[in-house]
């Protein structure tokens, strides 16, 4: 008997490949367009200070990081970036404006110093002049160095103020004022140092041995108005210690009024 062979049709068939399911494209969160119209916007607010003349890779460098991350989908992260480059565009805008300004600022502190270096030439050169023969002394010194002091920061800050493109209009009045004040601080350390001197001397007349040195705190105190403050602080308490102690003492014990707060 002859064997059957099995046809086509009964042949085992493989079944059809299942479709591979594709994801879904992810969607952008909720902002990131205007914030990336805003990037836009700030970038072409760089680039019209760069034509102005300037160099701001540091901004530039923060618009393509917040780009990045806006990439990414960081959108907060994003967010904060650019509000760091958006305020350091802020104040190069100002600084380019207050330009003008500051060159009228370095011309005032350039007359500052040559009036101080004039004044203490004519002094050391006929010091029996009748209009200071009586007023030069140590004192005078010190103050004049203070103002050499107020003078070079001045000059300091508007340099240093212009490279970094943060330079603020609002502290004209400072750099005005700078000499002035630092003449008067100068005077006033130059005393402190005075009053230690004569302390430490009680009983014998006070001499002063190292007048550079007077000179040297008077230029510090003309120069930094925090070295000014803290020596103003250390000498109120050392002015003060003795009640400050015996009131802290009164306040540890039972029944002791507490001390009044002073916003």
């Amino acid at each position: 008997m002859a064997a059957s062979v099995p046809s086509s049709s009964d042949a085992p068939q493989n079944p059809a490949p299942k479709p591979t399911p594709v994801p879904a494209p992810l969607q952008a969160p909720a902002g990131t367009a205007e914030l990336s119209q805003e990037l836009d916007a700030l970038r072409r607010r760089v680039d019209e200070l760069t034509r102005a003349g300037g160099c701001y890779t540091d901004i530039e460098g923060q618009i393509a990081a917040a780009r990045a991350q806006l990439i990414s989908y960081k959108i907060n992260e994003a967010q904060a970036t650019y509000d760091v480059a958006a305020a350091a565009v802020c104040r190069a805008e100002a600084s380019a404006h207050a330009q003008p300004l500051a060159w009228k600022l370095l011309a005032i502190e350039t007359a500052y110093l040559a009036t101080i270096l004039g004044l203490g030439y004519l002094v050391k050169r006929y010091p029996d002049f009748w209009l200071w023969s009586n007023l030069v002394g140590l004192g005078a010194k010190c103050a004049w160095f203070g103002a050499l002091g107020g003078v070079t920061i001045g000059i300091y800050g508007i340099y240093t103020h212009i490279s970094a493109k943060d330079f603020d209009a609002s502290f004209r009045l400072w750099y005005i004022c700078k000499p002035v004040m630092g003449a008067i601080f100068g005077w006033f350390v130059f005393l402190v140092y005075y009053v230690g001197v004569v302390s430490a001397q009680a009983g014998t007349t006070p001499q002063i041995t190292s007048p550079e040195l007077s000179y040297l705190i008077a230029f510090l105190a003309g120069f930094s108005e925090r070295f000014t403050i803290k020596t103003i602080d250390r000498f109120m308490t050392v002015l003060t210690g003795g009640d400050d102690k015996n009131k802290d003492k009164s306040d540890s014990r039972p029944g002791g009024s507490p001390s009044s707060a002073v916003p």
